[in-house]
Parts: structure tokens; sequence; C-alpha cells
């Protein structure tokens, strides 16, 4: 019986591991070659398999094309999540967020295209009835909303107020990863991207009472000032 398990455990191990040598072969090729290079036959080419033994992992190539954006949308879920752990103070958190998200987008442009800018598999995501990328959107409306009880944004509704800043935040990385600045230098894209959400982030603080001091580059809420009415 032990003997048994072990190997269904092995067999289970083997075939996990080459779903995600699967993946990877095919989010290499996307990277570097672009979406029509990525095929049954040339993953079963590179990772030395028949494309008929592929089929028993995934059906076609829109089902590897899904598989690649669950796989970012869980990466950017987990760094929202630790963000939610890790800052108590929802105002430091939202700016922790935004910036952790323009990041994420930089840093892994092929994958944030996949998740919400081609349109290749949005097919497949309204057929699985995909909700990974709510996990996202309720951690940023749940930020949102605490901010709001807090006097730290006016006062609105959440579910709009997230939406507004998700729009304004994607559309800027979304710009600069398709690279649609022509009159913006690219190595002032970072300093561009930064200043622009600096500036959304502080012309919604409303202007009374007491507001954090919040640095561009390090978003931690330590100290207070007074800010008189406009």
């Amino acid at each position: 019986m032990a003997k048994n398990l072990k190997s269904i455990q092995r067999r289970e191990r083997e075939r996990e591991e080459l779903r995600e040598q699967i993946l990877d072969v095919a989010m290499s090729i996307l990277t570097k070659e672009g979406y029509e290079a990525v095929t049954i036959r040339r993953i079963a080419d590179e990772v030395e398999y028949t494309p008929g033994a592929l089929y028993s992992y995934f059906g076609d190539k829109e089902e590897i094309i899904f598989a690649l954006v669950v796989r970012a949308s869980k990466k950017l879920n987990a760094l929202f999540l630790s963000l939610e752990e890790a800052l108590p103070h929802p105002l430091e958190r939202l700016w922790a967020t935004g910036r952790a998200y323009m990041r994420f987008a930089m840093e892994h442009p092929v994958e944030y295209d996949l998740m919400f800018i081609m349109s290749a598999p949005i097919q497949k995501m309204a057929e699985c009835d995909f909700n990974e990328t709510h996990t996202a959107f309720r951690l940023l409306r749940k930020t949102v909303e605490e901010c709001m009880k807090q006097g730290f944004l006016p006062r609105a509704d959440a579910d709009a107020a997230a939406f507004a800043m998700w729009s304004f935040v994607h559309g800027s990385v979304s710009l600069m990863i398709r690279k649609r600045l022509a009159a913006i230098p690219e190595e002032k894209y970072d300093d561009v991207l930064q200043g622009a959400f600096n500036f959304l982030m502080n012309a919604m603080m409303p202007r009374h009472q007491e507001q954090p001091i919040i640095t561009p580059s390090a978003p931690k809420v330590l100290a207070k000032k007074k800010i008189g009415k406009k």
C-alpha cells in the first residue's frame, strides 16, 4: 500500500513538473517570438515530447495561454495579499499597492499583456468563469473603503473609486508596455510613471484636518501635518 502510494505521488509530481515545464517553454516562446509562434508542435519539440503527449495536459494552444494567465494572476494576487498582511494602515497600503502594481507590470510586461491587454485569452477566461482578477480588485476596493472611512479619501462609491484608480494605473503602464509614448524618452518612463501616480494620489487626498505625510520613495505613515482648508 505504502509503495503504491509513493508511486502515485511520484507520478503526480512528475506530471506537475512537466506541466510547469510546458508553461515555461510556452512563456519563453511568447516572450521572444510572439503569440503566433506558440504552437503545440513547437512546444513539444522544446520539451522533447510528442504533440500527442502534450494533449493529455492541455486541450489546445488556448488552454496553454489561459494557464499562463492564471499563473500570472496568482503571482499578482500573492503580491497584493502580502501587502495586506504587512501594511495594516490603509493609506500606506494604498500607496504601496499602486507602486507594486506598476512595478509588476513593468517587470513582467508579457505576462501583464496576457492578463490585461491581449485579446487572445478572453474567450477562454469567459468559458472558465475566471475569477483570479477578482481577487486583486477586491483587495484594492477593500483598501479604498478603509481609506474613505478614515478620511484619507473623499466619500464615494468604492467600486467606482477603485475602478478609477485601477484604470489610471493600467492605462499608464499599458501605454509604456506598448510603447505608445513617443513624446517621452524611454529612459524617463519610470520617473514619469511614479510622478503620475504621485500626482493622482495627492490630488485625491482631502485637504482638511490632518493628512499623513507620504514620501514618493517610501510610503510610510510616520508623521502628520496640519493642512488648512482651501
